[in-house]
């Protein structure tokens, strides 16, 4: 065994350096960063510590618990399609090292994911060198470490699952090595389809760079001198449609995947696309050379930024001299350079940097292509130095005067992301490697220790610059969120079993329900319907393209969408009385208290404090809520009022349109429809008892005023008052034109609550419970001027519409048994002409059967499943089908069966050929 592990180590330790370096550098900056278990840091940032973790967890929880919830989740929103959310953030084959981790280190098992999936992308790209281009030593390892450590990679690996990219692309590459020099294609076409299994946004980059490369390569074919142009157009005929066949199998064989999640795609992701082009410059396409630098990162690069460039100072010092190398057939370094300029024009101009985003400007992270150009000119800069017997006077001057202008542009137009020592520090490193180049044949035997040295230390400082401009969740924070609310979920599952949706007022990401296994509305992903978002943010929430914050509920939205549970803060604002807490079970007092606080302090030994949670919404209508249970930190309530997962309406619901910016009056007009034979209003807009000015001059032109300071720089504010007639609920619309840089809106003397990002006209919740007891808003300007957009206030008919909650409820789906991709049960309807609505979003997917005969299902609200339904008490069965999946099924197995005859055909021909 010693003998086999020497052999493996004898012959492959160029590899085991392009793999484990990469690796070791990183795991030095992350224990001087103290990341866990170094320390209390961790590597959650932006979307890693907001969507990436939580989406984690469910991976663990489907493959370890219910495998159903792959095809389908109530945890996404109000309930979605799960195929395209993991074709896009988990179908990775390096992801089932999460599941060596229990769930509280899931941190931790990120932490190993990443280094795994760099010290992989070394080793693929060292893989490349050796079996295309006859790599080996210690310049294989070199150069495996500048594209594993590369600046894409440092500032992109928060974006874990776009890392397979990296790895899966010098494979590809090497299939298309042994497809064009050697005719074999089952390489390329198997790694194309695992790159196109493991994240297909990627891979489409990789795929459209595949295609540039095959060109490229194809100009590096050496022809014998007497080839006639007819036998040269057969063999180039011959290398597109083997390289066309090969591709297309790989597609093929990803079908499984990817023509359900193309159908999931045309109602989420691709819905936002924007095929109209812009034929505009984004930036000055000099100012790309500030990213060559070391360091050249901060935070303000994540949203708008440049391309990530930085590939170190050898690998660009050779590809400069690949393309002035005679070792290589002029062609071919001239379609080099015209593949680089078409890259590097891509990234500048809007037209073609859309098309390689798949037609949709990326929100956040831009030039996501940007490693194909790293890659290219790292690859062909290898190619060169393997053929560089010195660098040549004329080569050092290049280099020379390019870094010494280079130096003067950014000091004269400097970047708020390279410093003066940036400058300094790049430039001694091309010095560096210059002076190595020139001396390379004199000092053969130290000088690819030393260039392995230089270029390792480089590419670590750029990795610690990067990394250390960005801030981190601390663990500790992390772990003791799970702590508290783990267990509350924990206790309202133990007392409910049936099927209901929970949420929260306060937040710590929108993807809690996925870390924490429950129904939910809150949501946020880049595959998220189009269609769902849209109706809630009609209804008053705040939305944007991909997310749903479900912090401006009414009474109304909470009992139809079935949110039957409420976890908030501690705070006198929700107190309505000091009565003990009810048990919903019996209705008797107390409820055991301690028993939800003993579950928090037995999995929080050591009774941390820090937590602070962060408030997203200020509900006082959970005064109506029967209050469950309480933590040192947080209180459940029930909702008595919610609905089913399905329920009989009129058939008037079907008439009822979207509304855009008038919140209000859509669930005025939600609610008549429930309720035709009432000739009831439910929201009646009042006006304020009383308005108090201080350092401010009015318009007075309600629902739109506009108010203006008196005296600049002076505090200005404005008191709302009104006293309540009533117990019911009163709200308060406010339009998109009002941001968080406009003005602070109180409560009553405390801060009022509210999810920062919104587009649509928001309900804020003002008052329940609070009859003959004055109410104040008050708004204090942070600028000269305000306009509140939409700024009413309404009364709420609280008795009216728990008439109409009765009634819905006497006609609700009662669930017998349910699931991710069913719910069976019985419903009662009481009358003709009815609809079962239910709040699950509409799709080919869901199939609706009535007492064993299937119905055509319809939308509500342009959003929500619904059939009809005659009276009577029927048998319900709802199931799901993820859409085309059969159809993608049935492609993979035609293209397995394709690939094995395409291999057999071509050994049996090359048997052929040598007898």
């Amino acid at each position: 065994m010693t003998v086999f592990f020497k052999k493996i180590l004898h012959n492959n330790w160029p590899l085991i350096l392009a793999g484990g370096v990469p690796c070791f550098i990183l795991f030095l900056i992350y224990l001087a960063q103290g990341v866990f278990p170094f320390g209390d840091s961790s590597l959650l940032t932006v979307d890693l510590g907001q969507q990436y973790v939580d989406f984690y967890t469910y991976y663990r929880n489907t493959l370890l618990g219910d495998p159903t919830s792959f095809f389908y989740s109530f945890s996404k929103a109000i309930g979605g399609d799960m195929i395209g959310l993991w074709a896009y953030y988990l179908t990775s084959p390096f992801n089932l090292i999460l599941l060596l981790f229990p769930a509280r280190l899931i941190t931790l098992g990120i932490t190993v994911l990443t280094l795994t999936k760099i010290s992989l992308a070394g080793l693929s790209f060292g893989i490349l060198l050796k079996k295309a281009f006859n790599g080996k030593g210690l310049y294989l390892a070199t150069f495996s470490t500048s594209y594993a450590l590369m600046g894409y990679t440092i500032v992109n690996q928060l974006n874990i699952m776009w890392l397979d990219g990296l790895i899966f692309l010098p494979l590809v590459i090497l299939g298309i090595e042994k497809l064009v020099f050697e005719k074999r294609g089952l390489f390329y076409t198997v790694f194309l389809a695992l790159m196109l299994i493991a994240n297909y946004y990627i891979a489409y980059m990789i795929c459209l760079f595949s295609i540039l490369y095959f060109i490229f390569r194809l100009t590096a074919f050496q022809f014998p001198s007497k080839t006639t142009v007819k036998e040269k157009v057969i063999f180039l005929s011959k290398q597109l449609a083997r390289f066309s066949w090969h591709s297309l199998l790989g597609g093929g064989l990803a079908s499984i995947l990817l023509v359900p999640t193309f159908h999931a795609l045309l109602d989420s992701k691709a819905s936002y696309s924007d095929f109209s082009f812009e034929w505009k410059f984004a930036f000055p396409i000099q100012e790309m050379i500030s990213k060559l630098y070391i360091g050249a990162f901060n935070f303000d690069q994540m949203p708008d930024g440049y391309p990530n460039l930085f590939i170190g100072s050898l690998a660009l010092i050779c590809f400069v001299s690949f393309l002035f190398s005679r070792a290589f057939p002029i062609r071919e370094r001239l379609m080099a350079f015209l593949i680089v300029l078409f890259l590097v024009v891509s990234m500048d101009l809007k037209a073609f940097n859309i098309v390689w985003h798949g037609f949709q400007y990326p929100i956040w992270y831009p030039y996501r292509f940007s490693f194909v150009l790293c890659f290219f000119m790292i690859l062909n800069g290898y190619r060169a130095f393997i053929k560089l017997e010195r660098l040549s006077i004329p080569g050092m001057l290049l280099v020379v005067v390019s870094t010494t202008v280079a130096a003067f542009y950014m000091l004269k137009h400097p970047f708020d992301f390279v410093y003066h020592e940036q400058i300094i520090l790049t430039s001694l490193f091309i010095a560096i490697v210059t002076f190595l180049l020139i001396v390379k044949p004199k000092y053969t035997l130290w000088l690819p220790f030393l260039l392995f040295l230089v270029s390792a230390v480089e590419m670590g400082i750029n990795a610690q610059l990067d990394l250390s401009r960005l801030s981190y969740v601390s663990n500790s924070e992390f772990l003791e969120y799970r702590r508290e609310f783990a267990p509350v979920i924990d206790h309202i599952k133990e007392k409910d079993n049936g099927f209901y949706r929970v949420e929260k007022t306060f937040l710590r990401s929108k993807n809690d329900s996925f870390q924490f296994d429950y129904p939910s509305v809150t949501h946020f992903s880049s595959t998220f319907e189009k269609e769902v978002p849209t109706l809630f943010g009609n209804l008053g929430f705040p939305v944007g393209n991909g997310f749903i914050a479900y912090s401006n509920a009414t009474l109304a939205t909470d009992a139809l969408f079935g949110i039957k549970y409420y976890v908030a803060e501690n705070n006198a604002l929700y107190e309505k009385s000091q009565d003990d807490l009810v048990d919903p079970a019996t209705g008797q007092t107390p409820l055991a208290k301690n028993k939800v606080t003993e579950l928090t302090q037995k999995n929080n030994p050591t009774n941390l404090t820090q937590l602070q949670l962060t408030i997203m919404a200020t509900k006082p209508d959970l005064r109506s809520y029967s209050k469950l249970t309480n933590t040192d930190r947080m209180t459940t309530f029930k909702n008595q009022n919610a609905l089913s997962i399905a329920y009989g309406v009129d058939k008037d619901i079907l008439k009822v349109k979207e509304l855009t910016n008038q919140p209000v009056q859509l669930q005025e007009n939600i609610l008549r429809a429930l309720s035709p034979n009432e000739k009831k209003r439910y929201f009646t807009p009042i006006a304020f008892n009383s308005t108090v000015y201080q350092n401010i001059t009015p318009n007075n032109q309600y629902p739109n005023p506009t108010f203006f300071k008196q005296i600049a720089n002076n505090k200005a504010t404005i008191d709302f008052q009104f006293t309540p007639q009533t117990n019911d609920a009163y709200y308060l619309t406010l339009g998109p034109s009002v941001k968080e840089e406009d003005a602070t809106f109180y409560l009553n003397g405390k801060k009022l609550s509210q999810y920062k990002t919104y587009r649509d006209t928001l309900i804020l919740n003002v008052a329940n419970q609070q009859k003959d007891q004055t109410v104040t808003i008050t708004v204090e300007l942070k600028k000269e001027s305000l306009w509140l957009e939409q700024f009413q206030l309404y009364h709420f008919d609280t008795t009216a519409f728990e008439k109409i909650v009765t009634n819905l409820k006497e006609n609700e789906l009662n669930i017998e048994k349910f699931g991710n991709t069913y719910f069976k049960g019985t419903a009662t309807i009481t009358d003709e002409n009815k609809i079962l609505m239910t709040t699950i979003p509409y799709s080919k997917g869901w199939r609706v059967s009535i007492d064993g005969k299937t119905v055509s299902t319809t939308k509500v609200l342009n959003s929500l499943l619904a059939v009809p339904i005659t009276k009577g008490t029927h048998k319900i069965d709802i199931s799901y089908q993820t859409p085309y999946f059969k159809i993608g099924l049935l492609i993979s197995f035609i293209s397995l069966i394709l690939l094995v005859l395409t291999n057999w055909l071509f050994h049996r021909g090359k048997r052929h050929k040598h007898f």
